[in-house]
């Protein structure tokens, strides 16, 4: 056990050893975009990547407004999103628009 015990210091020790390196990574270009819609909410959509992905917000399914709303007031109060009431309701109508239920 105590032969164990020495190796496995030794290893961290050796690891500590070795110097770091920072990787340096580079990221795909952003592709995705939101989609266009027709309301004036459209542009108070772009609110929603402080939090979301573009790729996030563009492959959402399609759903009725009731859901689109209760959506938006969740972020708000559960999640605390800096939305004002006004926008809220854009948000919600630009949704309701591009991503209407079949």
């Amino acid at each position: 056990m105590n032969r164990h015990l020495l190796a496995l210091a030794g290893a961290a020790a050796l690891a500590m050893l070795s110097p770091a390196h920072a990787l340096d990574i580079q990221l795909p270009a952003e592709t995705a975009t939101l989609h266009p819609g027709t309301s004036p909410g459209a542009q108070s959509a772009a609110q929603c990547l402080m939090c979301h992905s573009v790729d996030y917000l563009s492959t959402q399914p399609p759903m009725p407004l009731g859901f689109w709303e209760a959506e938006v007031k969740k972020m708000v109060a559960v999640y605390g999103a800096p939305i004002a009431p006004d926008q809220a309701q854009l948000i919600i109508q630009y949704l309701n628009q591009a991503y209407p239920p079949p």
